[in-house]
């Protein structure tokens, strides 16, 4: 059996670890996030009601110049819709700022999922508002909350299953090059 000298071995174990070492910063370089906020709430196991989750946004998260606003919905193979219509509520204090009801698909045509994730659970990041100056002198929150309705019924469902969890993220909006 051959034995490599002591300095001879020393080096090449360095070598890999340079080399290790400079995969791991260059992939944590190139994988660096937008700048801004994102928060989660858990959903409870009989699925999503219409009364709406509520965010309280922290005055750290708010900025002086123009955020985007996502909504972020984490749904496993129980969902039962193609889509989910959500009534977003941004309120500054006691004055609500602005309130949209929104249509996102959930599975494409041939039934498969869209959004991000390898197992059941899939998540989608959905844009709400682009652009939009967030007041920041009162305490801000965000209220989602579901208006699903089953076809040919007046009265919406009660319990939205397979909606693991909702959240939202406010983002710096980038400067057009």
């Amino acid at each position: 059996m051959f034995e490599f000298p002591l300095p001879l071995y020393f080096m090449m174990n360095l070598n890999k670890i340079k080399t290790v070492i400079a995969f791991v910063l260059i992939s944590s370089i190139s994988c660096t996030s937008q700048a801004g906020f994102t928060h989660y709430e858990s959903v409870a196991k009989e699925g999503l009601s219409p009364r709406p989750v509520i965010f309280k946004i922290p005055s750290s998260a708010l900025k002086e110049n123009p955020q985007n606003l996502f909504i972020r919905i984490r749904n496993n193979t129980e969902y039962e819709f193609s889509n989910i219509f959500l009534i977003a509520t941004l309120k500054a204090g006691d004055q609500q700022v602005l309130q949209d009801t929104l249509e996102y698909a959930m599975a494409a045509p041939d039934g498969s999922w869209l959004g991000i994730g390898f197992t059941e659970l899939k998540e989608s990041k959905l844009w709400w508002k682009k652009g939009i100056k967030i007041p920041t002198e009162r305490p801000v929150q965000i209220e989602i909350s579901q208006a699903i309705r089953v076809n040919g019924s007046a009265t919406g469902v009660t319990e939205l299953k397979g909606i693991v969890s909702v959240g939202i993220s406010i983002e710096d909006q980038e400067d057009p090059k």
